[in-house]
């Protein structure tokens, strides 16, 4: 493969479209998959897993490849870490359906999601760094 192909596949604008494209998809899909039964129980499941998925992937993902001394592994972080993750994860979607528990008047279902989805999130990202052992 000639340098300027290498260089770029791994520019840092083709690895965040690519990894965000990829995560962006994954939860797109995950959260229909889910759809239906997440209606009946009234609590939105999808994001929630997908926040603590998401949680534990970017730890296992930092651990590998974040500050590790060779630059090609780093790319990895940036087509896993920050690109698939951050078009995985959905934070923002969290936000918008806290608020709907909210304005629907489900206060501790909304406390609940919140405060749920924030210490899940921090045990699956501790859990992924320790599994990689860091």
């Amino acid at each position: 493969m000639s340098d300027w192909f290498v260089l770029v596949l791994t520019h840092p604008i083709v690895l965040l479209s690519l990894g965000g494209g990829a995560g962006a998809n994954a939860r797109y899909w995950i959260g229909r998959a889910v759809a239906n039964w997440q209606e009946l129980l009234e609590f939105p499941w999808a994001t929630f897993g997908i926040n603590v998925v998401g949680s534990a992937l970017l730890g296992l993902i930092a651990g590998c490849f974040l500050n590790h001394p060779d630059p090609a592994r780093r790319n990895w972080y940036v087509l896993l870490g920050t690109g698939f993750c951050g078009g995985f994860t959905t934070f923002s979607a969290f936000s918008l359906e806290t608020l709907e528990l909210i304005r629907d008047g489900k206060h501790a279902w909304a406390l609940g999601y919140v405060t749920g989805s924030v210490l899940a999130g921090l045990a699956g990202a501790w859990l992924g760094l320790r599994l990689m052992g860091k």
